[in-house]
């Protein structure tokens, strides 16, 4: 059956780009600042509700039912989605900034009415272009104001401010500071009731997901694969028999299995997909770059046998025995290349040796492979091979920040977890790229900098100016009293130039939209019985208002004849 749309034209266009933004936008800015409002989410699945502060989780929910207004809302999301894949906080923000300037360029189309559309003073390409030059200057004039990072006390401002919370937002700063800017913290759940902290030795090498149908966590954009094993191999997976025969046969043995290898086809991906749905679950990850010596390095984390096509071993072959095992891999699909991470590989722990008729503890065999490595670094005189083989020492004993969650119910943990990942992510983005004042107050006195020196103000500008204050404006607003923004109120530079970038990236594209087509959306059987029932409605108010207003005609005529006769008797 084909597929049937509807085109909508014109100011009808608008006002359908209008609904869309609004919907999320007047949601998501009553969650900016200290006095931030909660949402009482729904969840599917019958996983009961939740409760959240987060801007982002409540931009996801929300669909407008009118298929034109939910394409402006889906468009609208991207501005938050790209902050918090970029930066990992500052949605809110992101959303206030692009919801204050579409609606104030829309309000001045309706003020200017017939006479937009030919001016060149109010030209909507025009305005597009102005304010994508704009937001170069402004980002230039965010970096200029930056500082670094000097101090534990300067991430711990990052945090508490992210967390709106002192005894947490220390906790995070601090695993954050150790584990570094090219570490990793991953937040989990905890079941003591409190916050746990600790550091673990983990892995880190390139790779990716083989495909976007895989990816377990979208608002991180991650593949997250728990306690599951291992298979390493250089051989391109090309073969969709070999998901049932060859990865087949493992499966009487595991419920799931992670695959490491250069490539994979789209018949096999096709074929994972499906493997999945009978619920043995494949997890296939892109490794292209891995040379021999780095999926060596690799086997002895996992405690795998790497099944390299250049030594003979055949994937036929291939048993339970030579799988490697780790409690944890997560593996990002984002722009900027990210490692990905693997936590309690099998090799990582000590091993017990036996010794005569005794049992002591060894070595890991990762330990193991870094002496061997360190003793290579030593002898090695050519400094190109000398920092491949540093590399391999930092991605083997990468340190691994854990956080776990731990509350009374799962409506309290659930948003903590959020927002302590949304806190460590500005934490590391304050470590990259430095601090600037926060609670919109940086971009509000960037604004009011603007303001003052530029001399040829237009349409984009000043409509951009105001929206560049909305953040601070509207955390007063949410506040419902005067709120001073003190000098320990900071925000990282990476997250306010995101907000910046995407806000008006999305916005200037939106506005320049005067056509939407979007697909029409095929009727349920409930929702034809319930036009049916608002027909018949329809159709019973004017019967009754016909039998109303023939009955109101007879008694008149009733009374004019009665009237008729009582005069004839005179």
């Amino acid at each position: 059956m084909a597929t049937t749309t509807k085109l909508i034209i014109g100011n009808l266009a608008r006002q359908k780009i209008l609904g869309g933004v609004n919907a999320i936008y007047n949601a998501v800015k009553l969650t900016l600042g200290p006095a931030a409002s909660s949402a009482l989410l729904y969840r599917t699945f019958g996983r009961g509700p939740r409760i959240v502060d987060d801007g982002h989780f409540i931009a996801q929910v929300i669909e407008p039912k009118d298929e034109a207004e939910q394409l402006a809302a889906q468009v609208f999301k991207e501005a938050a989605e790209q902050t918090n894949k970029k930066a990992g906080d500052g949605t809110a923000t992101t959303t206030v900034i692009a919801g204050s300037l579409i609606n104030g360029i829309f309000n001045r189309i309706a003020e200017t009415a017939n006479s937009y559309a030919i001016s060149s003073k109010f030209n909507l390409k025009i305005i597009c272009r102005q304010l994508l030059e704009l937001s170069k200057d402004i980002q230039k004039r965010i970096k200029e104001k930056s500082k670094k990072i000097e101090t534990l006390e300067d991430l711990e401002k990052i945090a508490i401010v992210s967390l709106n919370d002192e005894v947490v937002g220390k906790v995070v700063a601090k695993i954050v500071w150790e584990t570094g800017v090219d570490g990793f913290v991953d937040v989990v759940e905890g079941y003591k009731g409190e916050l746990e902290t600790d550091i673990v030795k983990g892995a880190r090498f390139p790779a990716t997901p083989a495909a976007k149908a895989f990816i377990n966590n979208p608002k991180r954009f991650e593949m997250i694969i728990d306690n599951c094993p291992i298979l390493l191999t250089n051989y391109k997976i090309d073969n969709d028999a070999q998901v049932r025969d060859i990865f087949g046969k493992l499966f009487q043995k595991t419920s799931k299995l992670a695959i490491l290898a250069p490539d994979f086809s789209d018949q096999v991906l096709m074929a994972m997909v499906q493997t999945c749905k009978t619920g043995s679950f494949m997890f296939p990850v892109k490794v292209p770059s891995l040379r021999t010596e780095q999926f060596e390095d690799l086997a002895i984390y996992f405690d795998a046998k790497f099944i390299d096509k250049n030594s003979g071993k055949k994937l036929e072959t291939i048993t339970e025995e030579d799988l490697g095992l780790a409690e944890k891999l997560v593996i990002k699909d984002v722009e900027a290349k990210e490692d990905a991470v693997a936590i309690g590989g099998r090799g990582s722990y000590e091993k017990k040796i036996a010794v005569g008729d005794k049992e002591m503890i060894g070595g890991s065999p990762v330990a193991e492979r870094i002496k061997i490595l360190k003793e290579q670094i030593n002898e090695e005189r050519i400094d190109s091979h000398k920092k491949l083989l540093e590399r391999r020492v930092a991605s083997l004993a990468s340190a691994v920040g854990v956080i776990r969650v731990g509350a009374s119910t799962s409506a309290e943990s659930l948003p903590l977890k959020t927002k302590i990942e949304d806190a460590q992510y500005a934490a590391k983005a304050a470590l990259e790229e430095g601090y600037v004042k926060g609670g919109g107050l940086c971009l509000k006195e960037i604004a009011e900098e603007m303001e003052k020196e530029t001399t040829e103000k237009n349409e984009a500008f000043n409509i951009l100016m105001k929206s560049l204050k909305s953040p601070y404006e509207q955390i007063q607003i949410n506040n419902e009293e005067p709120f001073e923004i003190k000098d320990e109120i900071i925000d990282p530079v990476k997250a306010v130039r995101m907000e910046v970038e995407n806000a008006i990236s999305v916005a200037a594209n939106l506005i320049t939209c005067q056509i939407i087509i979007p697909e029409e959306r095929e009727l349920s059987p409930a929702e034809g019985y319930l036009e049916i029932a608002k027909q018949l409605k329809i159709n019973n108010m004017i019967l009754a208002k016909k039998e109303g207003i023939l009955k109101e005609n007879l008694n008149e005529m009733a009374a004019d004849y009665e009237e008729k006769i009582a005069l004839d008797n005179g």
